[in-house]
């Protein structure tokens, strides 16, 4: 009987051992996808700023070019 309950032990542990190594390996997956995110939502942001300037700039020219 006492090795039943600590077979029963053992596998309890091995199976925990098992599903924290799952979370912790999709806890890596989620932040590298979040990292992955992050760079994205930088590039969107540097690229709107981009095109904010330039709007700016063509507004400039067009003004000059009503006062011609």
């Amino acid at each position: 009987m006492k090795t039943k309950t600590i077979l029963a032990f053992v596998l309890l542990g091995t199976i925990f051992m098992v599903a924290c190594k799952d979370t912790t390996k999709e806890e890596e997956e989620l932040n590298q996808k979040l990292k992955e995110i992050e760079t994205v939502e930088q590039t969107i942001d540097s690229t709107v700023n981009d095109v904010h300037q330039k709007a700016e700039s063509v507004e400039d020219l067009i003004k000059e070019l009503d006062s011609i």
